[in-house]
């Protein structure tokens, strides 16, 4: 478990490439299946107003209604990948009404990626955090779900720490070995997979976000992030074991990788069901994410160890993806 830190200057340094030691156990891609994840079998109510911010955490999330993105009639695109499709409460319903198909943009991978893809829903370990279930749809440019894609994603704790990594400036800084707050899921014939997590932190220079890649026959065909909207940052931050280190100095239209492209926002509405650790209730947070199944993605221009600032980088000249 994280202690619950103060940070009284309210400002944090930035997990950095320069000096970044990676855990050399890490070095092919694999998938490994973690024992510890969650089954299925969890009732969720469907998901509400596409985004925004109600009253109380743990309150009750109106159900979905309309069509959009893609249903479970399209006609399922096969990426047949390696791994079981993953189990989830979710449906394409509860995607129907987020309303875009666009492609997202290909995105730099940041420093701290590892080649492991641990197939598990709950990326948590002993992460302490507001809970957060994500759920997330992958389609094509037609909006036909891509059964048996692998969905990877990883971000930072409440320290804005990443695991894997000895980056030498974060508080908490657990280094090579470590795996928390990444996983992999593969799609089901829907499209769509689910990871139980907690709400990221934040470091300088960036917006909060969350890396994810999406990959098809051992190729990589999207590198991307997620983000938030400022205002459920500004209420999920400035509270509980996040309040010490103060609101982040990065909003998304400021964001340098981002841009404040709108069509990475998540989709947020509350969630009375999803827990961590001794914390039930939080939030579960919806993206439709489309992409080319024939396109190959670089990455980005993040690299691993060693990997220069792009503009806007972190203090000291580190980098800030």
């Amino acid at each position: 478990m994280i202690d619950d830190q103060t940070d009284t200057t309210g400002t944090r340094p930035h997990p950095s490439a320069t000096g970044a030691e990676r855990d050399p156990m890490l070095s092919r891609r694999r998938i490994l299946t973690w024992g510890g994840a969650l089954g299925g079998g969890l009732v969720l109510a469907a998901c509400g107003s596409a985004i925004g911010s109600s009253g109380s955490i743990a309150s009750t999330t109106a159900a979905a209604a309309g069509s959009g993105a893609a249903t479970s009639s399209s006609t399922a695109t096969s990426a047949l990948a390696t791994g079981t499709p993953a189990t989830t409460a979710f449906s394409a319903t509860d995607f129907a009404g987020l309303g875009t198909c666009e492609l997202l943009p290909d995105l730099t991978a940041g420093p701290f990626p590892t080649e492991d893809q641990i197939e598990r829903r709950d990326v948590t370990e002993d992460r302490t955090g507001m809970p957060l279930r994500m759920g997330i749809q992958v389609v094509d440019e037609a909006c036909a779900p891509i059964a048996g894609a692998t969905v990877e994603i990883w971000h930072c704790d409440i320290d804005g720490d990443y695991s894997a990594y000895a980056d030498g400036y974060t508080a908490d800084d657990d280094g090579p070995g470590t795996t928390f707050l990444r996983g992999s899921q593969v799609t089901n014939d829907e499209g769509i997979v689910e990871f139980h997590t907690i709400w990221p932190g934040w470091y300088p220079s960036r917006a909060v976000h969350i890396h994810s890649k999406v990959h098809i026959d051992d190729s990589t065909v999207l590198t991307t992030q997620y983000l938030f909207e400022d205002s459920l940052n500004e209420e999920v931050l400035s509270s509980g074991v996040y309040a010490g280190f103060g609101m982040p100095d990065t909003d998304n239209a400021s964001d340098h990788v981002t841009g404040g492209d709108t069509d990475l926002l998540l989709a947020v509405n509350d969630d009375e069901d999803i827990s961590v650790g001794s914390t039930t209730g939080g939030r579960r947070a919806l993206i439709v994410v489309g992409l080319d199944p024939e396109g190959s993605s670089s990455g980005g221009s993040g690299g691993g160890p060693g990997a220069g600032g792009g503009p806007g980088g972190g203090p000291g000249g580190r980098p800030g993806f």
